[in-house]
């Protein structure tokens, strides 16, 4: 549906052109239909009739990644993801949305046990697919990808692990040693909710293990509510207004049951999705549930005062689009990797890997040459080990890595932290 403040953000754009200088579809291609400026001038068109709902519209719209650099950039303040949110959502309603991502969206994302049953058949099937090189060929959901490496699905996924043990209470002398900052919360139990997301849950149940240990080892009590769904960000993309509605309402309603003191997630893209568009999708009603959320990072950073035993290995960071551009979070993973480890800065940290969810599926070589830069930049950083805040930057990056037959492994920084901070009490 368009909006009156659809059309707002569209005559907000000057037509200046610093988007292009940042695009990193636009830096790969050249193409002015592939940057935030030409697809505001499709937007102009469509709102005056020029041209009309198409599948050549849908594929422009769907080569942006959604990486957020234009609207920090833009010296007008135009709001380019409402705009490209907006024609998402109106194309979709008009056009359709893809049937296997149709009834994926409608009937499996809501109901959890539809969708692990999906995931453990598509996982038997994809398992007979012939690769190309070292990895497992599995993807979410169903997706039949050749040639790139992807993890296979965990035996057992996080929810389910953690399904008759949904509270987890720390030992009582870290409760005791509760190391809060002052200005913090004094020597109150903290008791915080963790939001998982589809890629730890079913691929990286290593980084829900290590955000449980470390909140667990500074005295808090982590609760995993076992009815949490998808953030819904795959239909948002593809323009399902309507579940990702359902998924946001369920998810609110499941933490407000929880009674949290706080929420915390340790994926950029639900975080970014959580933090900016329930508020949007559900109005006032999202206000106390996004209030309460941090990233783990900036939760740990923000709250607590922590001993750690520095690594012996030399760790760089990759900041995710949705971290860095999204919620504004740089500092504080850099602040416990420096704590952590030995730690190297990159070069251009923060370009972009070339993943992005429903983008990586649909224009995989595209982000592949996007991610070259980024893979180039880990090794000539001489790292052992790259580590990032974003699950589902870190597919990507190993694919990266795997495609190179490079020996740097891909980790998430609570991990790091998690290692580090065990280490010191040893």
């Amino acid at each position: 549906m368009i909006t009156k403040s659809f059309k707002t953000e569209i005559n907000k754009c000057a037509k200046c052109g610093k988007c292009r200088s940042v695009c990193p579809v636009f830096i790969e291609t050249g193409n002015e239909s592939m940057v935030a400026r030409g697809r505001i001038s499709l937007a102009e068109a469509l709102r005056d009739g020029e041209i009309f709902h198409t599948e050549l519209l849908r594929d422009y719209l769907l080569s942006c990644k959604k990486c957020l650099r234009c609207s920090s950039i833009c010296p007008s303040g135009v709001d380019y993801d409402l705009i490209i949110q907006t024609m998402l959502d109106d194309l979709a309603n008009h056009i359709g949305i893809w049937l296997i991502p149709r009834i994926i969206f409608k009937i499996f994302l809501p109901r959890r046990r539809l969708f692990n049953l999906l995931l453990k058949t598509a996982s038997v099937f994809q398992s007979l697919v012939p690769l190309k090189r070292h990895g497992t060929m599995r993807h979410l959901p169903l997706m039949f990808m050749d040639g790139r490496w992807i993890p296979p699905l965990a035996k057992k996924s996080v929810l389910k692990k953690y399904k008759n043990k949904e509270v987890i209470p720390p030992l009582e002398n870290n409760v005791k040693k509760s190391p809060l900052k002052k200005g913090g919360r004094g020597d109150v139990k903290m008791r915080v909710g963790f939001y998982v997301g589809c890629l730890i849950n079913y691929v990286y149940t290593d980084i829900a293990d290590a955000v449980i240990e470390v909140l667990n080892h500074l005295g808090v009590e982590v609760v995993i509510p076992s009815r949490q769904l998808c953030c819904g960000t795959p239909a948002r993309s593809l323009g399902d207004a309507k579940t990702a509605r359902k998924l946001a309402e369920v998810n609110v309603k499941v933490f407000e049951d929880a009674d949290v003191d706080f929420i915390i997630n340790a994926c950029a893209t639900c975080g970014r999705t959580l933090k900016r568009d329930y508020p949007r999708i559900l109005g006032d009603r999202a206000l106390k549930f996004t209030d309460k959320l941090y990233d783990i990072s900036e939760f740990i950073e923000k709250f607590f005062a922590y001993e750690t035993k520095a690594l012996n290995t030399k760790i760089t960071y990759h900041d995710p689009c949705h971290l860095y551009w999204g919620q504004n979070i740089s500092k504080q993973p850099r602040d416990i990797l420096k704590r952590s480890s030995t730690f190297q800065e990159m070069e251009t940290p923060e370009r972009c890997c070339g993943g992005g969810g429903v983008f990586n599926l649909l224009h995989y070589d595209l982000s592949m040459k996007i991610g070259e830069y980024k893979a180039k930049a880990i090794e000539k950083s001489g790292s052992e080990v790259v580590a990032t805040g974003c699950p589902g930057c870190r597919l990507q990056i190993e694919d990266l890595l795997a495609a190179r037959n490079s020996q740097v492994k891909c980790t998430h920084t609570i991990q790091v932290l998690r290692d580090a901070m065990l280490s010191s009490t040893k």
